[in-house]
């Protein structure tokens, strides 16, 4: 039997900006998309976390397009804000602010826009993918079938994607080539305001890449708090110290940032969160992978040449282009 693509089922891997990118595209041409997400909600690497009743960027804080096109798409987003923080190095140098884009009010309201009307199943992980005569079997880490699909998108993090590319052997030497790079961030939630006012912190300094007051960001609120921050460890740092305790890891970074600003902190809440996969090389020459025989597709960061949130979207839509160009019916048993 022979069924148009556009009433297919189709499923996407992760609710990061490369999947939900991919999920708009196909939605806004009818088809119907399923979205699995091991997390509780949207984001992946621009995920935002509670911090008591404030809420903090925990991931990627902003967006720096580097492509016309990726800027504008972003310009044409009601959920999107332009940001021009002041900014001063670790020493206190005053440095000429930066222009960045970011949702508001968290930078999760992107992502969760994005899904439109997909069904969105979150809190589940994807553990095997099966293709065969009636799709592609979904089947969970504990092994239970989720679902057949016609199709199946994978956009998680390449050591995550690897094992969910097993039946495509090409697919997952891609995925086991590329290079993860950690990230350790402490989310602070301040009793009082500092005295420093800057909005960014950066530079060159032997633990950290950078300390973002979250509550100076466009739409944001401190919650009970006088203000909130993100530090962020650099990947020198983070990569010698993946394996430290995060409360040992809290404590150096808070040291490190109470050295820069001179006084002492009076700290109501922290967090430390551990990004295992938060940065990628990439892996391949190709944008995106696709099997038409399996009906299985990659698109991610650690395939697009660009590199970060805009490789992500940029591989979305390249996969985007060639799924609703290239694939108009499919033969399937029922």
């Amino acid at each position: 039997m022979t069924i148009p693509m556009r009433h297919q089922s189709i499923a996407v891997v992760g609710a990061g900006l490369a999947g939900t990118t991919l999920t708009e595209r196909l939605l806004e041409v009818g088809y119907q998309v399923t979205v699995y997400e091991k997390s509780r909600g949207t984001g992946g690497r621009q995920a935002s976390s509670g911090l008591s009743e404030a809420i903090v960027d925990l991931g990627a804080p902003w967006f720096e397009p580097l492509s016309d096109k990726f800027r504008n798409w972003l310009e044409d987003r009601p959920e999107i804000q332009r940001f021009s923080p002041s900014h001063k190095d670790f020493t206190g140098l005053e440095l000429d602010p930066i222009s960045v884009y970011l949702a508001a009010p968290k930078q999760t309201t992107l992502t969760r826009n994005l899904l439109g009307s997909a069904v969105f199943c979150s809190s589940t992980r994807v553990g095997k993918l099966h293709p065969g005569s009636e799709g592609v079997a979904v089947e969970s880490d504990a092994g239970q079938l989720l679902n057949t699909h016609q199709a199946v998108i994978v956009t998680t993090p390449a050591p995550q994607a690897e094992p969910l590319l097993a039946t495509i052997p090409r697919f997952a030497e891609v995925a086991r080539s590329a290079e993860s790079i950690p990230t350790w961030v402490v989310a602070l939630g301040l009793r009082q305001k500092t005295k420093k006012s800057v909005d960014l912190f950066s530079g060159r300094h032997p633990l950290l890449a950078r300390a973002i007051c979250n509550s100076s960001k466009p739409g944001r609120s401190a919650g009970p708090f006088a203000e909130t921050w993100l530090l962020e460890a650099n990947p020198q740092w983070s990569e010698v110290h993946q394996a430290f305790a995060p409360k040992q890891v809290g404590a150096e970074l808070i040291k490190a940032f109470q050295s820069i600003m001179e006084e002492p902190l009076e700290i109501a809440a922290l967090r430390t969160h551990r990004w295992l996969y938060a940065r990628h090389g990439s892996a391949d020459s190709a944008d995106y992978l696709w099997c038409p025989k399996n009906r299985i597709g990659v698109c991610s960061d650690w395939l697009a040449t660009s590199t970060g949130s805009e490789g992500a979207w940029l591989s979305a839509n390249y996969l985007a282009d060639k799924l609703l160009t290239s694939l108009k019916t499919v033969s399937i048993n029922l």
